[in-house]
């Protein structure tokens, strides 16, 4: 059942009510349901006014990531944050959970997986951010819109940024094509500088991704996004940078969503 302290203007899809903090002109539960992901432009969100200074602080807070110390490939490429929290499905409450590791399989990830990788954690700024929050819970809203929540969730939330240098290109799925271990996938563009590449591709949900991508997609502006479910086969191309002032980058939030009960 649906905690009544969960705020109950998130469950639904979407709409026009004024007490909605984020809204959507998009159905995304049904498209991860059909298609097994959903493509959301950025012109499809509303953020009311009261968000405006949560969310530049939140933007800023790129700014401030630290180097990922568990890159296998020898890149010195990705910084990043990490944190997770926990959301009961009996009071509601969306907690942190402090010192948490992220973990993949070696076969999910062959690349930098098969270990407990402790990054940077979130600073308490961004822990307590009212947009980090609402963000959370919106999407957790939309993912499981027509299922009915019996269980907590543990959600994971990574700040991420890949930078593009001179000659060396940053690449944002080092580990190529795969699939996500978790129930399901947010992924927000919150910024890209001086910069080609960065595109999406996804592969299919079959026991194998497809030959050739089924789905091509560049997020170009703010808050661009996609979510998927743990079946969808995808990657990122790499960066490059381009011809103009400053360093490339392309800063992404991701947040990933399991089931407690589903967890081995």
């Amino acid at each position: 059942m649906i905690p009544a302290t969960i705020p109950v203007y998130y469950w639904a899809v979407s709409g026009n009510n004024n007490n909605k903090v984020i809204t959507v002109d998009a159905d995304i539960g049904s498209s991860i349901e059909r298609a097994h992901y959903a493509l959301v432009p950025a012109h499809d969100f509303l953020f009311t006014p009261a968000m405006q200074e949560s969310i530049e602080a939140f933007r800023l807070d790129w700014e401030h990531l630290e180097a990922d110390p568990y890159m296998a490939d020898g890149g010195k490429y990705r910084f990043r944050r990490y944190g997770l929290f926990r959301l009961s499905a009996t009071t509601g409450e969306l907690s942190s959970i402090a010192g948490a590791s992220f973990y993949q399989s070696a076969k999910i990830n062959p690349l930098n997986g098969g270990q407990p990788r402790h990054f940077a954690p979130l600073t308490a700024d961004i822990v307590s951010n009212a947009f980090l929050r609402e963000v959370i819970l919106f999407d957790f809203a939309q993912l499981t819109a027509n299922k009915h929540i019996d269980d907590d969730w543990l959600i994971g939330v990574h700040q991420i940024r890949i930078l593009a240098a001179d000659g060396i290109p940053g690449n944002p799925t080092p580990e190529g094509t795969h699939r996500d271990d978790e129930n399901f996938t947010a992924q927000h563009l919150i910024g890209r500088h001086n910069i080609s590449g960065g595109i999406n591709y996804f592969y299919g949900n079959g026991p194998a991704p497809t030959e050739c991508p089924q789905v091509v997609w560049e997020q170009q502006v703010y808050f661009d996004s996609y979510y998927f479910d743990r079946s969808l086969w995808h990657s990122v191309s790499p960066i490059v940078l381009g011809d103009g002032d400053g360093d490339g980058y392309r800063d992404v939030l991701l947040i990933d969503f399991v089931e407690s009960s589903k967890l081995n």
